[in-house]
């Protein structure tokens, strides 16, 4: 059975590595004054992207079965997923029972067949008491009590498969009227033994009506048992309990908190249906440079907005893939926006993973940084057209970019996170990893690529940002794969201090001392060891500390497999705990003090954000407190959706 690399990130994870070997798209670009206007025309470019034709390469049925073929649980031994599996099926007839259950007959009581057997018993998986956490103009969240909890486990209401169905409908009664039903099972718990098998599962039942929106989230406790009458052993439910439950309406008018814009906004930009509205195999086979190397960079261009041209319109720079330019959108005062990066030399055709607008000139208006493979380039607004002032080689794959006066010296500088290093992409390595036989620890790696800071040095129209990564004291632990970075001055000393979330293991955390910098990450409990992809700070409990929100990825696939006594028989038991921290999820650092962090995820609620890319704080309904954004997901098949 593949280990936690493999399952843990149900597969997806695959997708971020190379399909092959990442060939050299340029010489690097030299810092030479003299040659940064060569440089800038080569960045730039001079005729539109034409659409690729597409063709298959593989029939799709044969990927299917040779998908199968490789995800084959009772082939590799793991008896208990191969049993997650046949739980999960069952658990989609009890969700497609539900969704039809506005419209209840005999034909969806047909669903439910084969799901229970004739001893099934269950208490109301609708709580009887609920207590009222939260309610104000918009929201009502209710939520189980003690009392709650006790009366339904200790109470058996229904019986059989018609009891179930009884209970569904008691269940689904505040969605009635809705006009869809959707809901989501994730077994994220498998304990076996001689006599049943019990699971845990997540819950989802989301609809949408005119006048808002109602969610409910539950936790049930399921035993299951083989069915003797069938001769294949087929399992049905024995029992069912909800163990924690959560009800979350809204009132809003016309249904929706949020609509989405985007046609309407960027809709009559020719670039928005010949580019952005085709999915990423449209362009993979079509456009050089992008057939056989970056897949592994699927959903990481960048993305950035402020109002460039001063009309107190917020504007938006959206990068695109190696091989598509890059696109900057002015807002117009009638809602719409207008596409002019090429008028404004910004149509970049490098893969810009980061994209940062900010003012390092202090001339009032907002200069643009870019992140790609190789290096960092800096343009200056010149009102109406940004111009390349410098381009700073790295050699490493380059990601985020975060900005702050680190050295309060009154102009902003630069950081730059590194993903990949350059001796992974440019030897021929098909994943972007380590070859096989080299060091490579997924859960405390150290041969990522190296993050820099850059310090601002510009004098006048001389723009010059130097690298003092090393003398700052940030090269400390400085090759752990860095998606994402965040200042902020935790300490209330009045300089930035600067966290990074790095991939496969542990994070990074520096105290700014008068511009020089040491990692104290394990010294105050902020070494969130996961899959680091965002980082956000807030003050959200208003104490008068900052605290930080760290997005990493929860995985109902790894807190099955990584619980298992199978799994890494011979590991350490302090190596497995580190491997079962990956699929737990986000982490909410809470300063307790200048000298400690408390992690509060649990107890705040804020683990489960899926396989979670980023975070942002924000206060959606007014009310003074900042809530918590999460923008989560994979690339997903419609049919399926099995890969979060």
């Amino acid at each position: 059975m593949p280990d936690l690399i493999w399952k843990i990130i149900c597969f997806g994870y695959l997708f971020l590595f190379p399909i092959a070997a990442l060939p050299k798209e340029s010489e690097p670009i030299n810092q030479n004054p003299d040659l940064i206007e060569e440089q800038a025309n080569h960045i730039a470019p001079s005729h539109p992207v034409k659409r690729p034709s597409v063709f298959r390469t593989e029939d799709e049925a044969a990927i299917h079965k040779r998908w199968k073929t490789l995800d084959n649980p009772e082939s590799d031994g793991w008896t208990t997923e191969a049993f997650a599996n046949s739980a999960a099926k069952k658990l989609k007839k009890v969700g497609q029972f539900i969704s039809k259950i506005d419209a209840f007959s005999d034909e969806s009581s047909t669903l439910l067949q084969g799901v229970v057997n004739k001893d099934f018993r269950c208490g109301p998986l609708l709580p009887p008491y609920l207590q009222t956490v939260y309610s104000d103009a918009i929201f009502k969240v209710r939520r189980t009590d003690d009392q709650s909890k006790k009366v339904s486990n200790n109470t058996v209401e229904f019986k059989g498969a018609k009891g179930l169905s009884m209970a569904l409908m008691d269940l689904c009664k505040p969605f009635s009227g809705a006009t869809e039903i959707r809901t989501k099972f994730k077994i994220f718990r498998v304990i076996p033994s001689a006599q049943q098998i019990v699971t845990r599962q997540y819950v989802e039942i989301v609809a949408h009506k005119d006048n808002g929106c109602v969610e409910q989230h539950a936790t049930w406790e399921a035993r299951w048992k083989t069915n003797p009458e069938n001769p294949e052993g087929e399992i049905t439910l024995d029992h069912l309990t909800c163990i924690d439950f959560e009800q979350v309406t809204s009132n809003v008018e016309g249904g929706s908190l949020f609509s989405d814009c985007t046609q309407s906004l960027l809709g009559k930009n020719p670039c928005f249906g010949d580019q952005f509205q085709r999915g990423y195999s449209f362009w993979l086979l079509g456009v050089p440079h992008m057939r056989y190397h970056t897949s592994e960079r699927m959903g990481h261009p960048g993305l950035a907005i402020a109002d460039v041209n001063g009309d107190q319109l917020d504007d938006i720079y959206v990068c695109q893939e190696q091989g598509l330019p890059n696109r900057l959108f002015l807002q117009q005062k009638d809602g719409t926006a207008i596409e002019a990066a090429h008028d404004w030399g910004c149509d970049w055709l490098q893969a810009t993973r980061g994209a940062l607008f900010v003012d390092l000139d202090n001339d009032g208006d907002q200069d643009l940084v870019g992140t790609f493979l190789g290096g960092t380039v800096l343009a200056s607004n010149e009102g109406g057209k940004f111009r390349v002032r410098q381009v700073l080689p790295t050699g490493d794959d380059m990601f985020a970019i975060a900005a702050a006066d680190v050295d309060n010296d009154g102009d902003i500088d630069v950081y730059t996170t590194a993903y990949y290093p350059d001796k992974y992409l440019d030897r021929g390595s098909s994943s972007g990893l380590p070859a096989s036989g080299e060091s490579f620890v997924y859960h405390d790696a150290n041969g990522g690529g190296e993050n820099r800071l850059l310090r601002n040095d510009i004098s006048g129209d001389d723009w010059l940002f130097t690298d003092i990564t090393n003398a700052s004291g940030l090269g400390a632990n400085n090759s752990r794969f860095s998606f994402a970075a965040g200042w902020e001055d935790y300490d209330n000393d009045g300089d930035q201090d600067l966290y990074v979330a790095n991939d496969y293991g542990r994070d990074n955390f520096y105290r700014n001392d008068g511009g020089t910098f040491t990692d104290i990450a394990a010294d105050v409990g902020a070494e969130d060891a996961a899959s680091g992809m965002s980082v956000s700070w807030s003050d959200y409990d208003h104490d008068g500390r900052m605290d930080v929100y760290i997005s990493n990825m929860w995985s109902s696939a790894g807190n099955r497999i990584a619980f298992q006594p199978e799994f890494k028989k011979n590991a350490p038991l302090s190596v497995k705990k580190r491997l079962q921290r990956f699929a737990r999820g986000n982490t909410l650092l809470k300063n307790a003090s200048d000298s400690d962090f408390e992690d509060v995820s649990k107890k705040a609620g804020v683990e489960m954000g899926r396989w979670a890319w980023g975070s942002l704080f924000a206060d959606i309904n007014n009310d003074g407190w900042e809530d918590i954004l999460i923008a989560n997901g994979f690339i997903t098949k419609d049919a399926d959706g099995g890969d979060l």
